[in-house]
């Protein structure tokens, strides 16, 4: 245990001189270069679809809804309550139907 204590102190150590020299150089912080995928999933259209996507798409994609197995309304409820609750989605107590609804209608099952 003690060695790999000592290799990430070394390894550390090594990094912040390595920046620093660099740095110190009149070098300027590198830029991420990466960028996410264009969305290309889209909302099927209908009523609700304007709740979902300004309460549900600013935490995750229109795949993450589309990807679900179809659900009943009793499992979208759930789940849609449990994103509320449990993961602070920013929607309001009497908006949960009309998502629910929406997502019954398009991307659940019958009861």
């Amino acid at each position: 245990m003690r060695a790999i204590t000592s290799l990430a102190a070394v390894a550390a150590a090594v990094a912040v001189v390595s920046f620093g020299a660099w740095f110190a150089m009149g070098a300027e912080a590198p830029i991420d270069s990466w960028k996410l995928p264009a969305e290309t999933a889209k909302l099927k259209p209908g009523p609700g679809a304007d709740l979902v996507t300004g309460n549900c798409m600013i935490c995750h994609s229109v795949d993450y809804i589309s990807s679900q197995p179809p659900m009943t309304k009793a499992q979208w409820t759930g789940t849609v309550t449990k994103m509320q609750k449990k993961f602070g989605a920013p929607l309001a107590a009497d908006k949960i139907d009309p998502v629910v609804d929406y997502l019954v209608k398009n991307y659940g099952k019958a009861n």
